[in-house]
């Protein structure tokens, strides 16, 4: 709201006020709506479910080379020049927002996989993971697999991987390697250009998110306690582009980070803000895992285990995208304090369980 006030551009501001706001009532629905373990394992089964219907979708497409229909808004596609071929987006407009999105299902899937107790259960969350997986190589977007590789280590931080689940992680990625595209590994290799002593950046790609942050700096060092006003870093980008002069585009953009996008639209005070808001979910989170273990409720704990993995992933891909479809981020953090709210309620019922037993002893 402060980077309201001292917006350049009102109109653009307080249209992201708007969604800001309506994000957060999201998030405080669903708090209030998963009020137990069975409401918040439904919703985590709702969204498994979507991802199932996504990458059926999206895998379905490419196979079939089926780019120009958008079947009923699921699937859809994005032709890059320098990529070579289409890029699955799913119901979104580019692919690297529904690669973040796919690698928050696949590893809710996967633990699925691991811990449900029904067979047939474990196989349609099986099939949920496979899918967004293929659905994931499909979007082209190496931030999205950088993402998925990150995003499976803390989980494994939490569930160390026995036999069984280093099988299903070893056919899963036979599976993907058998529709990985030609060239797939050669983009993979352009990431080194972002570790090149020489600072020569050659990827089109590379050349304009690099534009994009290093004028998200310059926004900041600017206007460093307020920013340049909430949503109006693309207002101002141009300026500051002619300055850099890596960035042919004329054009409005958005910065490739959350964070400089923080920094440069919100200044250090919105960002210190966030950064609190978020370190404060991890720690609620990581404490509901600990309580969860305490109380031998085995399944609640890998659940959670689960969303702390998602939203870690989510967060590290941010490093290099934006706020777009910030959606997705508020439903994710709604489900993450409602598993911290239900350990709580759970740990709290225990010691008054416990302090009974005292009392009548």
């Amino acid at each position: 709201m402060l980077s309201v006030t001292v917006a350049q551009e009102a109109e653009p501001a307080l249209e992201e006020l708007f969604d800001v706001a309506q994000n957060i009532l999201i998030a405080s629905l669903v708090i209030y709506i998963l009020r137990d373990f069975a409401s918040l394992k439904s919703a985590v089964w709702a969204v498994i479910l979507a991802g199932l219907l996504m990458g059926s979708v999206s895998v379905f497409q490419n196979v079939t080379n089926t780019y120009d229909n958008p079947y009923w808004g699921l699937g859809g596609s994005e032709f890059s020049g320098y990529v070579g071929r289409p890029r699955a987006t799913g119901p979104y407009m580019t692919p690297n927002p529904y690669a973040q999105v796919l690698v928050v299902i696949f590893i809710l899937a996967l633990d699925r996989t691991w811990h449900e107790k029904k067979i047939p259960l474990r196989l349609l969350a099986g099939a949920s993971a496979l899918l967004c997986a293929l659905a994931l190589i499909f979007t082209d977007s190496r931030g999205g697999f950088a993402n998925l590789l990150f995003t499976l280590f803390v989980f494994f931080l939490f569930n160390r991987p026995n036999l069984s689940s280093l099988i299903v992680v070893g056919v899963f990625a036979l599976v993907v390697a058998r529709f990985l595209p030609n060239n797939f590994f050669d983009r993979l290799m352009t990431l080194t250009e972002l570790f090149d002593n020489n600072g020569a950046i050659y990827d089109e790609s590379f050349r304009g998110r690099t534009s994009e942050n290093i004028a998200a700096r310059m926004m900041f060092a600017d206007y460093p306690f307020f920013g340049v006003g909430l949503n109006n870093y693309s207002e101002n980008y141009l300026k500051y582009s002619r300055e850099i002069g890596l960035d042919p585009r004329r054009e409005q953009r958005d910065p490739a980070s959350l964070y400089l996008q923080l920094l440069a639209e919100q200044g250090l005070i919105g960002f210190t803000v966030f950064i609190f808001f978020v370190v404060s979910v991890f720690a609620r989170l990581f404490k509901a895992h600990k309580d969860f273990k305490a109380l031998n409720m085995r399944d609640e704990m890998y659940l959670t285990s689960a969303l702390f993995a998602a939203l870690a992933g989510y967060m590290f891909m941010s490093l290099y995208k934006n706020n777009a479809y910030s959606n997705v981020f508020w439903t994710l953090v709604g489900m993450c304090i409602s598993a911290a709210q239900i350990a709580a309620n759970h740990a709290d019922s225990e010691d008054s369980a416990e302090k009974f037993q005292e009392t009548l002893r």
